[in-house]
């Protein structure tokens, strides 16, 4: 279990993402570690669910809190006007696309669980692959002519 924040990253939620993104990467190695037992590996990428009492979960509300700092404000709500645009998964729907995952004989390595993270993600692959392809000449010569 990743979560759509393995693929995208929010103001506020750096070291959660942090372990996420850990969890693409580990994941990511084992494929290519267990493919030769027959091992299949795939990560559920879930948008928000109702989990807590019906309510779509915050990640960034564990319940330990500072004082606020006015500096912050703007950043703060960026997340929540997201998060409260998003609907919140059916956790009973998603156990059964899990059941069909387990069933599949060729699972994906990575799947959504979720609406609404899709677009978000698209723009975000998007986005890298453009500042990657305008910045590959200095990333050529950021090689070097050794060798």
């Amino acid at each position: 279990m990743s979560s759509a924040a393995g693929l995208i990253a929010m103001p506020l939620g750096g070291a959660y993402h942090a372990s996420k993104w850990a969890l693409e990467a580990l994941n990511e190695s084992l494929v290519g570690e267990v493919a030769g037992f027959g091992v299949k590996v795939t990560m559920i990428e879930p948008g928000g669910f109702a989990t807590r009492s019906g309510k779509n979960p915050n990640p960034l509300d564990n319940g330990h809190r500072v004082e606020p700092l006015p500096s912050y404000d703007g950043v703060r709500q960026a997340p929540a006007g997201v998060a409260g645009k998003l609907p919140a998964g059916d956790p009973a729907a998603a156990a059964q696309a899990l059941l069909q995952l387990v069933d599949s004989d060729n699972p994906p390595l990575r799947v959504l669980f979720g609406k609404g993270f899709y677009p978000m993600i698209q723009q975000a692959y998007a986005n890298r692959l453009k500042t990657w392809d305008d910045w590959q000449d200095l990333s050529v010569e950021a090689h070097g002519q050794a060798g």
